[in-house]
């Protein structure tokens, strides 16, 4: 367990696992609903990491877009790539800004989960939804988020290798 702290990198911390603790404490005082158990250090500790690795998708993946779509962000930045990384070699300050940047995302989408979570358990009290049914969709969700992912990941490492082959 030791071993899992040590190799945490600043990254990891500040845009998993504190959004994570805070959606937590979010969902039982918001809620009161228990998201993360806590009887278990190495459970938490790895459930954390999880849930705030979800959070992180759900930035990625729903809400970057959404802001792009109702102009709050510049999509042009996001075309800029090979701009960052030369800039990210000259500059290192530009990583540590790149990672409060995904923190901030990830601190919206915490607070946008938040909305959610209270939405559909209000929606629960009113129908009458089978917890196994529940726990299907979001199941469902979570596939479909990380198959997401795992494509946006690969495109990603695409464009980096191509462009290591265009400057090489």
């Amino acid at each position: 367990m030791e071993n899992f702290f040590n190799k945490l990198e600043n990254y990891n911390i500040f845009n998993y696992i504190l959004p994570a603790i805070i959606f937590d404490i979010g969902c039982k005082t918001y809620i009161n609903l228990t998201i993360i158990p806590t009887s278990n250090v190495v459970i938490t500790a790895f459930a954390y990491y999880f849930v705030g690795l979800v959070i992180s998708r759900i930035g990625s993946l729903i809400v970057k877009p959404l802001l792009w779509k109702l102009k709050i962000l510049n999509k042009e930045y996001s075309s800029k790539e090979v701009d960052f990384y030369k800039a990210e070699e000259k500059d290192p300050k530009i990583k540590i800004l790149f990672t409060d940047y995904n923190m901030y995302r990830n601190f919206i989408s915490v607070f946008f989960l938040l909305l959610i979570v209270k939405i559909v358990t209000i929606v629960q009290e009113h129908v009458a939804l089978n917890s196994t049914l529940a726990h299907t969709i979001l199941i469902l969700l979570l596939l479909v988020l990380f198959i997401l992912s795992y494509k946006k990941q690969l495109q990603y490492i695409y464009k980096r290798v191509n462009n290591m082959k265009k400057n090489s």
